[in-house]
Formats: C-alpha cells, sequence, structure tokens
C-alpha cells in the first residue's frame, strides 16, 4: 500500500453522524487522516442546510476544499445513504466542481438509482417519525434489523444518541424521496478506483445489491463481504473495515 497519508472524507448513514467512525478513525490512524462529516439534519448539521439528496452533496462539495487544504491526496467514504451522497459527489467532481477523489469506498452503500427497499418497511420506518423524533422502541427496532450481531457498548450507545437527535424531517425525506430518486443517467459511469464492502447478513444492501447496481457505476470497483456482519458496517465491524480498506485502498493508476 503506499505509504502516503490520504485524507479520507466519510459520509454516514441515514440516523447516523460523523460520530458513527469513531472507531474507524482509531483503527486506521497512521494511515488516513479521517475527516467525518455531519449530513444536513444528522449530528450537528442543522436540517435548514437542505436534506434532498442534491442539497447533501452540495452540502459535501462546500465543505471538501476546506477540509483538503490544498492538493492533497483524498477517497471519499460513503455509508448507507451517504453512499449514494458519495457517489453523486464523485460524478460531480469528474464534471470539475471539486478535485476527484483517488477513490471511493462504499459501505453497504445506497445506488444511485432507487434504494431497494420493501413498502412496508418504508412505511414502518415513516411510522416511527410520525409524531416527531423516534423513541427508544423505534430506536431499538431499527438498530435490531440492521446489525448481524451485538454491537459493542460504546457503539451501541452512539447509535441510539444518533438515532435520537435525527431530524424527523431528514428522516422522512430520504424515505419518502431520496431513496427513491433516480440519479443513475446523472451520475452515469464511473473511472475511478472503488472499494465496495457488503455485510453478509445486510438484508437490503447486500452484496448482490452492490455488485449489480453500485457495481454497475464502478466498473474498476473492487468487491468485498463481510461474512455475518448486517449493515451497520463501520459500527459492527470498524476493524474488519480497516483491514480491507488498507489492503484495498482504491487509489488511480
Amino acid at each position: 500500500m503506499d505509504d502516503v497519508v490520504a485524507t479520507l472524507v466519510c459520509l454516514h448513514a441515514l440516523g447516523g453522524s460523523r460520530r458513527a467512525f469513531d472507531a474507524l478513525t482509531h483503527e486506521l490512524a497512521g494511515q488516513f487522516d479521517v475527516l467525518a462529516l455531519d449530513l444536513p439534519g444528522s449530528g450537528e448539521a442543522p436540517v435548514e442546510l437542505g436534506t434532498s439528496v442534491q442539497e447533501m452533496a452540495d452540502h459535501v462539495v462546500r465543505q471538501v476544499p476546506a477540509l483538503l487544504g490544498g492538493s492533497r491526496e483524498w477517497v471519499l467514504l460513503g455509508h448507507g445513504a451517504g453512499g449514494k451522497v458519495a457517489s453523486v459527489v464523485t460524478a460531480q467532481a469528474v464534471a470539475g466542481d471539486l478535485p476527484v477523489p483517488s477513490g471511493v469506498v462504499l459501505l453497504a452503500a445506497s445506488p444511485p438509482g432507487p434504494e431497494p427497499m420493501a413498502e412496508e418497511q418504508r412505511a414502518r420506518m415513516l411510522s416511527w417519525v410520525a409524531d416527531g423524533a423516534m423513541d427508544a422502541a423505534a430506536v431499538t427496532e431499527f438498530v435490531a434489523t440492521r446489525v448481524g450481531g451485538p454491537l459493542g457498548l460504546a457503539e451501541a450507545e452512539r447509535v441510539v444518541a444518533d438515532l435520537l437527535r435525527t431530524s424527523p424531517a431528514a428522516w422522512r425525506d430520504w424515505l419518502e424521496r431520496g431513496s427513491r430518486e433516480d440519479w443513475s443517467q446523472r451520475v452515469g459511469v464511473l473511472d475511478v478506483p472503488a472499494l465496495v464492502v457488503a455485510g453478509g447478513a445486510d438484508p437490503d444492501l447486500g452484496e448482490d445489491v452492490q455488485r449489480r447496481l453500485n457495481g454497475a457505476v464502478y466498473p474498476r470497483a473492487t468487491f468485498r463481504t463481510l461474512a455475518g456482519a448486517g449493515h451497520l458496517l463501520p459500527l459492527e465491524r470498524p476493524r474488519e473495515v480497516a483491514a480491507v480498506l488498507r489492503a484495498s485502498r482504491p487509489a488511480r493508476t
């Protein structure tokens, strides 16, 4: 692997925050300078910044130049919903809006096209914010259906805290609009090295979806599947994700 320390800009999943990458940041110390962002309506980023896919991508594009501090090598990582945003941002970079990342990492990522999701599941998740922020019961149900095994104590506490403070408007906007939007034509085929990681027990965005939908976007992708892992890969398996990233670090050739 290249000895140059690259900047790794991380975009979190639905209901997460930049804190979702704390453990991964620790694991990658010395190899990557990890800079995780809060997307609008999550963490400390106000919902007023806009929660559509385009608005979230614009939010990232505005911040990247300052984060890079010059012409440093950088890699863009997107988890879940953040994966769709990452692909849109990469397409905008290719179009000249910012420096093109030397690679893209997708963790259980939503594709640029409509995300495969059962309508019953969508309705259930929308019901959790019908009267405001999620309650403890909704959080427990969400986490239970997204992991392949128990989370560590710190990771479990982090997931709960992030979900409880997620803006109901941002949650609804992703489920009603963002996840359904078809960006496949606008994103196109991206000639950028990519590492695509799936959870073997992810019920919605597992290996087949990653190969079929994200693989069509990134013809230079390398695919990895973490056996038994669910959807919350940076929290469930930070050590394994870090190992795969170090071994398969995407870089331009």
